[in-house]
């Protein structure tokens, strides 16, 4: 198996968290976090660096509103999730190109391959997205996310 990098994937930690798992993005805006964050659900699943986005790469654009901001992050990842669980598709590339704070709604474009379990390595399965410890921060020159998955 080659190993192709994280690619668009660079702002991240895993935190440990009772029989879960919290993820914990960062960014110069919030876009960029949420970004990382599509990624590194994606990361955990599916070593990224087992990845390469070549001919067979396939674009998805992602819709999703929410009521307020920890719900439309909550639909953006549970979107994700439901394109993997489905379709098989793992994304390593994900850009916002629309992001309306004011109706809560994120318009996104994911680029990413079928899941071939014989060129890539396999995380941990995610079983569903949660609010616990949800949080989000703005500050001037960073953003940070915290999202605990069920695992």
């Amino acid at each position: 198996m080659g190993s192709y990098g994280l690619g668009q994937l660079k702002n991240y930690e895993y935190l440990d968290h009772t029989a879960d798992i919290m993820f914990h993005t960062w960014g110069k805006d919030l876009k960029e976090a949420l970004e990382q964050m599509v990624l590194i659900m994606n990361n955990y699943m599916v070593e990224l660096d087992s990845v390469e986005l070549d001919d067979s790469a396939t674009e998805q654009t992602i819709s999703v509103n929410g009521h307020d901001m920890d719900s439309l992050l909550f639909a953006l990842l549970d979107e994700f999730l439901f394109v993997f669980s489905t379709e098989f598709i793992i994304f390593k590339e994900v850009q916002i190109i629309s992001f309306d704070r004011e109706n809560f709604s994120i318009e996104a474009i994911g680029k990413g391959v079928e899941l071939d379990k014989s060129k890539h390595t396999t995380g941990t399965e995610i079983k569903a997205i949660t609010y616990s410890c949800m949080k989000i921060e703005e500050n001037p020159d960073k953003s940070d996310i915290h999202v605990i998955v069920d695992i």
